[in-house]
């Protein structure tokens, strides 16, 4: 795993310089035009709204290309949580529409599975890509109203589940791809969560007829006693979604619900990494209310990790579990979170020469396959 772990230096130094970048690009080129009537193929577009907006209240707009195939593949990106008035007032998720958008801007063109590679599976597909700035794993629909630090009173627009609405609405009555054949609902850390939740309504709303029906999770595991209520009363979340939440894993109870809705018509596909420096620091948030992060906090999730395994697999679902790349090359032993948004998701690992983006098209195409294991057995 030596070269994984010099890619995983190399793709932190791009990223940084991608970054700054992007900063760049997006005042200069990367402002896209308002989605019109008959896109053109190959090109991004704005699509926005009266009713979008972020946490702040202030614009939002999704982003989407129109493909050359008749597949679709709807992304919601990640970044971060807020379960209550702590995380709403300490900025742990993207707030504002600016930073979320460049961050976007970054996923469709530092080479990752949204990004127009040449050869790639997707490279012809239709994307519609939600950006995240509402800290609700884009399904909420409410206004929470909370106390800051400086004592002043503010609300937080918990509105991702109206923007992802709003989005799916104008791109199937603009872009002509309410027929698609395959579509792949997926999505990275916050987004995973997103792609769980709301998989069953873009399948239920949007493509019913669709020919291949794929949930991508990227990174997306965490436990919570009071996820429903959450959902219900924090974020605001349809009922026929938060209902879905009766346990305290999300991803299992949602990826449970799809399969009893759509039985052997449908590929569920998880990937993870084993000690997850991300979703550790959260558990750990979860767990005891410090937002911090060691190796402890990262044994425990993969211990999480371990007894989920099973239960996705009674499920029927596929999973690609990774390790070898490091959190933030930090020499602690955690490693990195999420992979579909990196170039590393075109990398076949060690072992099974196997690729996380070769595995999803695998699937897509009807053929499902486990991958890592080996990585997880006591």
């Amino acid at each position: 795993m030596k070269w994984i772990k010099i890619v995983g230096k190399i793709i932190a130094a791009l990223l940084l310089v991608l970054l700054v970048a992007a900063v760049v690009l997006y005042w200069t080129v990367l402002r896209y035009p308002n989605l019109k009537e008959n896109p053109k193929v190959g090109k991004w577009y704005r699509v926005a709204g009266s009713a979008m907006k972020d946490s702040e209240g202030n614009r939002y707009h999704a982003l989407f290309k129109k493909g050359s195939e008749n597949n679709v593949m709807i992304y919601f990106a990640g970044g971060g949580v807020s379960i209550n008035e702590e995380t709403s007032r300490d900025d742990t998720y993207n707030t504002r529409m600016v930073w979320p958008d460049l961050l976007a801007n970054v996923t469709m063109n530092m080479g990752g599975l949204a990004s127009g590679m040449e050869d790639s599976p997707f490279e012809n597909w239709s994307i519609l890509l939600f950006p995240y700035a509402t800290g609700d794993f884009h399904a909420g629909t409410g206004e929470f109203r909370y106390t800051d630090t400086d004592g002043s009173e503010k609300t937080l627009y918990h509105n991702g589940y109206v923007n992802y609405s709003a989005a799916m609405e104008q791109a199937l009555a603009r872009a002509g791809i309410e027929h698609a054949e395959s579509v792949v609902v997926t999505g990275y850390s916050a987004g995973g969560f997103a792609s769980a939740l709301l998989a069953g309504d873009v399948f239920a709303n949007y493509f019913p007829n669709a020919a291949s029906k794929t949930v991508l999770i990227d990174s997306a595991l965490l436990l919570h006693e009071d996820w429903h209520d959450i959902a219900a009363n924090v974020w605001q979340t349809p009922q026929a979604i938060s209902g879905k939440l009766t346990g305290d894993n999300l991803t299992l109870d949602c990826l449970t619900a799809l399969r009893e809705a759509y039985g052997a018509d449908i590929h569920l596909l998880f990937t993870c990494s084993t000690r997850d420096g991300d979703l550790a620091k959260v558990q750990n948030y979860f767990d005891t209310g410090a937002m911090e992060v060691d190796e402890p906090q990262a044994d425990r999730f993969q211990q999480l990790l371990c007894d989920t395994v099973p239960q996705m697999k009674e499920i029927g679902g596929s999973l690609f579990l990774w390790d070898g790349i490091p959190w933030y090359d930090d020499p602690k032993d955690l490693t990195a979170h999420t992979i579909i948004a990196t170039p590393a998701v075109w990398l076949p690992f060690d072992g099974p020469g196997q690729s996380v983006a070769g595995w999803l098209a695998d699937a897509v195409n009807g053929v499902e396959q486990d991958y890592g294991m080996e990585l997880v057995r006591d």
